[in-house]
């Protein structure tokens, strides 16, 4: 069995479809070893620790991470921000870990659909196709817990795909009788529970979902985030491709 950790950059929401930040949505997947878990964990610690020391027990937030927001004032410094990036890229890029993304555009959905297909339960159907060429048939699918609806909802949509090959039934692509074959097993754990392998996809959620969104709309990419995207390019994905998108 291997752990996924997904966090997402974006909201599922089309409301507000017309403001360019939300007309995206991209889903992270960190898969990880349960073998190798362990000194993940430590890796992430011990990161925290030297940037914060006594206050080290936090989830690391990208986004607040970007804005040098709260705890992460002592960025507005250059030369602070610049060690600390630079920790940052070498620390995951040090990680155990493989990586998958799904990126979906909001507006294609709706031109092709003709209705609000839910962009998280089309991100986890985009993932699992990936995942098909994977030797591994069981996963451990751990996300970040929002609601008890979004949780079931989550969850029902990936029993959903080992049953029918799609998540909703308003999907009507990439019915797969290997789907069948794999098993997953999903857990929804709170933010404040700490879970290093959700603090990891939530960076890459951001760096990335927001590097991709940057460059679509043809705008200059943040220097850190288009690094870590670089570092996931070059080093950790399980396939040929950053992404899988609609």
């Amino acid at each position: 069995m291997k752990y996924i950790f997904s966090d997402e950059y974006g909201t599922p929401s089309y409301k507000g479809i017309d403001r360019d930040d939300n007309k995206v949505f991209f889903l992270s997947a960190v898969i990880v070893d349960p073998d190798d878990y362990s000194e993940f964990i430590l890796g992430l610690t011990d990161f925290k620790v030297r940037w914060f020391k006594h206050k080290a027990e936090f989830c690391l937030h990208f986004k607040e991470i970007s804005r040098k927001e709260r705890i992460y004032r002592f960025l507005n410094e250059e030369h602070n921000e610049v060690g600390f990036h630079k920790d940052l890229l070498e620390l995951i890029s040090s990680l155990k870990f493989s990586f998958l993304g799904a990126f979906i555009n909001k507006i294609e959905i709706l031109h092709h659909y003709k209705q609000n297909i839910h962009p998280y339960l089309a991100s986890i159907q985009l993932i699992a196709s990936k995942l098909l060429d994977f030797p591994e048939r069981e996963f451990r699918w751990i996300f970040e817990s929002r609601r008890s609806f979004e949780d079931t909802l989550y969850a029902d949509s990936l029993e959903n795909l080992t049953i029918m090959g799609v998540t909703t039934t308003h999907l009507d692509w990439l019915k797969d009788h290997r789907f069948g074959d794999l098993k997953f097993v999903p857990q929804f754990r709170r933010k404040e529970e700490r879970i290093a392998g959700l603090e990891v996809a939530d960076i890459l959620a951001f760096a990335i979902g927001s590097s991709i969104r940057k460059e679509v709309l043809e705008r200059p990419l943040w220097s850190f985030a288009s690094r870590i995207l670089e570092v996931i390019k070059e080093e950790k994905l399980l396939t040929g491709h950053l992404y899988v998108a609609i």
